[in-house]
């Protein structure tokens, strides 16, 4: 589950004439594939952009087999 608060910073001395927010709170939450890795999500926020990273476990990434002609 992914929770939040929404906050409007203004720079002093300035009000918001208009803002298109419901609510200042946000929860979003879904069922993740048996194929990913829980343990090792990460996430970042930069710039208003929250970026959630989920990696597949180990056994189910694609591998790569080196295949040599004699």
């Amino acid at each position: 589950m992914i929770e939040g608060d929404v906050a409007l910073n203004l720079p002093t001395g300035m009000s918001a004439l208009y803002a298109d927010l419901r609510s200042t709170k946000y929860r979003r939450s879904f069922t993740l594939s048996g194929e990913l890795d829980t343990a090792q999500i990460a996430a970042s926020l930069k710039d208003g952009l929250l970026t959630v990273r989920i990696p597949k476990r180990v056994e189910f990434r694609t591998r790569k087999i080196k295949v040599e002609v004699p």
